[in-house]
């Protein structure tokens, strides 16, 4: 069983390994760019345009999971098995959890101002570690086994 997630609308893209991982990571400083301008208009009190924010986050956000989990989790499932690629799919599980506070951030956005400030910090937190556990370990893990399995190939 693997952990990726089926949206009719968004396919992975369809791009080397290589390319692919320096696109996620540029992704990942939008997120923070995003996750910026989000404290910023929570601090002015504009909770209708963070509750957009947000909005918009979600199909920017289905895209990326999509191709870390068709793509680089596939490459590691792959090679390893689901064993020996555990420590991948620990991280790519975070998936769901940062859709669903992101979820909560949105209905909060309307209805509890402290709530949303309470779930931007645990998503930010949750991101952080994120992001450093695919860049630092998870991608560079993929991008080896995938130029090792295409020079057995050759």
């Amino acid at each position: 069983m693997t952990i990726i997630h089926h949206w009719l609308s968004v396919r992975p893209r369809r791009l080397e390994l290589e390319e692919l991982l320096k696109i996620l990571v540029e992704e990942h400083g939008h997120v923070k760019s995003l996750l910026e301008r989000l404290d910023m208009l929570l601090r002015e009190g504009r909770y209708s345009e963070a509750a957009e924010e947000l909005s918009g986050f979600k199909p920017y956000l289905d895209q990326h999971v999509i191709d870390e989990e068709a793509t680089v989790l596939k490459t590691l499932l792959e090679a390893y098995g689901r064993d020996g690629a555990e420590r991948g799919v620990k991280v790519f599980q975070e998936h769901r959890e940062i859709h669903q506070l992101i979820s909560e951030m949105r209905a909060a956005a309307s209805t509890s101002p402290q709530r949303l400030a309470e779930k931007r910090d645990r998503l930010r937190e949750i991101l952080k570690r994120h992001f450093r556990a695919e860049e630092d370990d998870i991608f560079p893990w993929a991008l080896e086994t995938y130029r090792r399995r295409m020079g057995a190939a050759k």
